[in-house]
């Protein structure tokens, strides 16, 4: 199994996307401890790349194989800070042939990645919405989803699932375009 960390299919997930992942972690991580503005912004961004990858999922996957929708959350924290939900998203598809295991892990790996942007702004005493960044049901996905992730990567599967993670990045570094600032 996926104990040498070498050859799993979340290995091999990590190590082939680790250049978009760490473009997006430099980018977003800094927006979310920032000030509420900025925080706004982040979740904007969020926004912007979940909710079209949200509509993919669901016309796409069966309701029992489908992450959990992040969006409901982020608009609750939008309004929550006054914000207009954004309006403009782009589109999302997966290429194809790409195995939506990608999508899957890219989406639930983020939630580790959110509870330590919550930890961080806790300890640095701001206060705010939190529902997404708190939220529980994507932390309990990824531990359901983590036994498929740590079998022996056949290499076709682990391109076809390559391919899906690099969908859901570039979704999300595409959000990153200035958003028109509602406030």
């Amino acid at each position: 199994m996926g104990r040498t960390g070498r050859s799993d299919l979340r290995s091999v997930l990590k190590r082939e996307t680790a250049s978009m992942h760490d473009t997006l972690d430099g980018t977003m991580g800094e927006e979310a401890i920032a000030s509420p503005r900025d925080y706004a912004r982040f979740l904007m961004a969020q926004h912007r790349a979940r909710k079209p990858i949200e509509e993919w999922v669901e016309r796409n996957l069966p309701a029992h194989a489908a992450p959990p929708a992040q969006a409901p959350l982020i608009e609750a924290d939008l309004a929550a800070l006054g914000q207009t939900i954004p309006l403009r998203h782009h589109g999302f598809s997966m290429p194809e042939n790409a195995d939506p295991i990608g999508l899957k892990w890219a989406l639930a790996g983020s939630s580790l990645g959110n509870r330590a942007m919550l930890a961080q702004r806790r300890k640095l005493g701001l206060g705010g919405p939190e529902a997404f960044l708190s939220d529980g049901a994507m932390p309990a996905f990824f531990k359901k989803l983590r036994p498929e992730l740590e079998v022996e990567a056949d290499p076709t599967r682990a391109r076809r699932a390559v391919l899906a993670a690099e969908a859901v990045f570039a979704c999300f570094l595409d959000a990153l375009e200035p958003v028109a600032e509602t406030a």
